[in-house]
Formats: C-alpha cells, structure tokens, sequence
C-alpha cells in the first residue's frame, strides 16, 4: 500500500477540510475505522484507520471537518506500506536526509526539538518517538527514522 503525504492539502483521500462523513470513508480506504470522541474534557473527533502494522489517525478538532492526518511508521521493518513525499518514503529515508530534501525544495526547517522537527510553511511536522529498539542516529542518538508524520492545516509549530 503507498500514502501520499500533501501537505497542506492532505492525505488522499483525506482532504483538509473535508466533512466527518466523508472523512470515515474516506479512511476506510486503509484500513478498519473506529471514530473516537468528543469527551468532555476533549471536544476533538478522532477518526482512525488501522492497517495490518500501522494506523492512520483523521483529526477533527471542531467535529465537522478535518484539519490535520497522522499517520504512523509501519511497526514491521518489511511492510509493504510506503508512506510518499515526493518520492521519499518519510519511514524509510533517514530523518536527517529527509529534512535536507525538504530544506533543499525551499522549505524552512525548525529542528530547535530534534524529536519534533517541523517543516514551516508546508504544515508537516515529524517526530522520533519510540519503545521499540531501532536503529539510532550516531550524532544525536535519536532513532534514524522518524515514526510518524502530521500533515495539518496549520503550521504544527505554532
């Protein structure tokens, strides 16, 4: 299975922006859904997608309609998920390589949290997160890949 990533416009089928109805079918597409809220102390609507070794996780902030997609490293390394940017797996390039191509399209980096690092402008921020032993970046020590990725309708940073 191949993941576009689109930011600001989305994740295909997602779309920012796009109705709760047609957002829990559009995610269908990757997997079984489960709709999750609003609680009382959360009025956020959560729409996930779970795949074979990943989830997919449409967010609804205000209920209606969605502003931002996180979508999750696959948990086995020899998944056959591709989660794209540009023709870069985001899972599967180095997380210092991946930035660099988003630095050398013309996109400002903040990296100030080396396990957070956003990308201004395009809506996308990443993180490194993880129990898991994986392999690890020998200049930080921080895992290699990053393990998920946001793609939202405002800058993740602010």
């Amino acid at each position: 299975m191949e993941i576009i990533l689109d930011p600001p416009n989305g994740v295909p089928p997602v779309t920012m922006g796009m109705p709760f109805e047609e957002a829990v079918k559009a995610a269908a597409s990757w997997g079984e859904v489960r709709v999750m809220g609003p609680f009382d102390h959360d009025p956020t609507v959560q729409i996930q997608a779970m795949g074979d070794d990943f989830d997919v996780v449409v967010i609804l902030k205000d209920q209606k309609t969605v502003n931002a997609v996180d979508v999750s490293a696959p948990e086995e390394e020899d998944s056959d998920l591709r989660v794209m940017w540009r023709g870069l797996d985001v899972f599967r390039t180095p997380a210092r390589q991946l930035l660099q191509a988003f630095s050398e399209a013309g996109y400002r980096i903040d990296d100030s949290n080396p396990e957070e690092p956003v990308v201004l402008d395009l809506t996308i921020a990443f993180n490194r997160w993880t129990s898991q032993e994986v392999p690890v970046d020998p200049e930080d020590g921080l895992p290699l890949y990053f393990t998920a990725a946001l793609v939202s309708n405002e800058n993740p940073s602010v």
